[in-house]
């Protein structure tokens, strides 16, 4: 059954649980179900394979367990700790690519800043082999700025997202709370089918 979240129109999350294709038996495993990240009508995760059109589907336990460690920074005041300018994230990280110095000690304090941010502030990095798309979320005053920039990731794999590139913004209280309800209802539908509901508890308890 799917589950929705949002206003399509705005920011919404869609998901269900679908059987795992690898008949994977692990609670990752159990996991398994399709994802749909919609911002102003714009369906961001889906992808063109061949002659097909696919809904990302992978074990969303990753997505989920990154949204619960990063969210607090997402919606955070804090302002990028590198000293560059730019209009959205995707501009500020390539102005950090720019920088020079003959100290190898500033260059990777430099670029470890820029990598724990990225790490905190887009999923990229928990996609474990998934076609998942590269996206940014960053707060912008009351409203939370969500870009992207797709156009040649996965080539190699024959993969082309239908919406390659945007950058939107939603309010900030609208995101925030449809990814906790999200994350909610997620582990309330995982205890209906879970053989690991013991270790599902003991997560949902940390919520």
């Amino acid at each position: 059954m799917v589950k929705v979240f949002g206003d399509k129109n705005v920011f919404a999350i869609r998901y269900e649980f679908v059987t795992n294709p690898f008949n994977e038996i692990s609670l990752i495993g159990e996991t398994w179900g399709r994802f749909e990240l919609i911002v102003q009508g714009i369906h961001v995760c889906e992808y063109r394979r061949g002659s097909s059109i696919t809904t990302y589907q992978w074990n969303l336990m990753y997505i989920v367990e990154w949204l619960i460690e990063n969210l607090k920074h997402i919606v955070s005041d804090e302002l990028f700790p590198l000293p560059v300018k730019g209009q959205n994230s995707l501009e500020l990280l390539d102005n950090c690519l720019l920088f020079e110095s003959d100290n190898d000690v500033e260059l990777d304090v430099w670029f470890d800043t820029k990598q724990d941010w990225e790490f905190k502030h887009s999923w990229f990095s928990s996609r474990a082999g998934s076609f998942l798309p590269y996206v940014f979320f960053r707060r912008v005053n009351d409203k939370v700025e969500i870009a992207w920039n797709n156009e040649s990731i996965y080539s190699s794999e024959a993969i082309s997202f239908l919406h390659p590139s945007g950058i939107e913004y939603v309010p900030l209280d609208i995101f925030d709370s449809v990814v906790k309800n999200f994350i909610e209802d997620f582990f309330d539908n995982l205890m209906l089918i879970t053989k690991h509901q013991r270790v599902v508890n003991e997560m949902y308890q940390k919520l």
